[in-house]
């Protein structure tokens, strides 16, 4: 285990040393130089992300398919998401745009005296429990990513941007980097900033965001499977997050404002949107001009989403 932590710390060093350390040079970036060591890290996971989906999660699906490989092109798209966001070039651009802004806050908060209450401050038995004490991170991760969620299906201009996720009628374990960079710079500013008020070490932030969009990808998957019934209780899988992503009809005009929790399915329980519903629904959205998407390649979508992010924004001056 030793060994294979070395490898990577090694590897880490030399891409960084060989390949980042001088193009920051050339370019007059060396600001930079921390934060780029560890986006070296952060690509590397996303390689493993990758392999994980395309070796592992999609033999499952080829073997178990819910629905039929149908509009095999509407796939396409999502895994250029896939690949531009787990390689780190979407999330390059986003926290180009968020850590002047973070570190802006954090600079802020340091002046007001404030210490991030580490949990092992507050409960010193955690001192030698490692374990323990990143699954009680993540668990307060989680339960801020809940309400995010919440957030973009309540607010008309962030369901602008977050409609292009549901607007995809074939789920896979593709679909779930599928998000408008507008959508991606929201999410990452707050859960960073909240991350930075509970005291989340940045190693545990990292080891969160790969163990939890692993699971989320998992939780795309077309196949009709669940971790049992108890263990649906404790981890979102595929048949549990489907239902979020259920076209809504006039019977069902509020299905997808269920099952909003990432990974534990214990917010829903606990706030009212958890659906255990097993019925099978066709997925995407019912608004025709959303369900457009479909039809565009990433930049299109891009461009178009964040035009229906201004008019929700401002309906009166963006009105065509």
């Amino acid at each position: 285990m030793r060994g294979s932590l070395d490898l990577w710390i090694d590897l880490q060093a030399w891409l960084f040393d060989k390949i980042v350390s001088p193009a920051l040079y050339q370019l007059g970036l060396m600001e930079w130089y921390e934060p780029a060591f560890n986006a070296i890290e952060f690509v590397m996971l996303g390689v493993i992300q990758i392999a994980v989906i395309a070796l592992v999660m999609r033999l499952i699906e080829r073997r178990w398919p819910l629905e039929a490989a149908t509009e095999g092109g509407l796939v396409g798209v999502d895994k250029v998401y896939t690949v531009l966001n787990k390689l780190g070039i979407v999330p390059l651009a986003v926290f180009a745009l968020a850590y002047p802004i973070t570190s802006e806050i954090e600079r802020q908060v340091r002046e007001w005296g404030f210490a991030p209450p580490r949990l092992e401050h507050l409960l010193s038995w955690l001192y030698g429990h490692a374990l323990v004490s990143f699954l009680l991170y993540f668990v307060l991760y989680d339960f801020a990513a809940y309400w995010v969620h919440r957030a973009q299906h309540r607010f008309g201009w962030w369901w602008a941007l977050h409609s292009l996720h549901h607007s995809q009628r074939r789920v896979t374990v593709w679909t779930d980097d599928r998000n408008h960079i507008v959508d991606d710079l929201l999410v990452t500013l707050v859960l960073a900033v909240f991350s930075q008020i509970v005291g989340v070490q940045p190693e545990d932030y990292v080891l969160i965001l790969m163990i939890g969009r692993l699971i989320e990808s998992w939780s795309h998957a077309n196949v009709d499977m669940s971790f049992g019934s108890i263990g649906s209780r404790l981890i979102v899988g595929p048949r549990f997050h489907r239902l979020h992503h259920a076209r809504a009809s006039k019977a069902e005009h509020d299905i997808h404002d269920h099952n909003f929790a990432p990974v534990f399915p214990l917010w829903d329980s606990l706030f009212g949107t958890a659906n255990y519903d097993a019925n099978r629904r066709a997925t995407g959205v019912a608004d025709a001009r959303i369900d457009a998407d479909n039809g565009r390649g990433w930049l299109g979508q891009q461009v178009t989403v964040f035009g229906r992010f201004l008019r929700a924004l401002a309906p009166r001056f963006t009105r065509v």
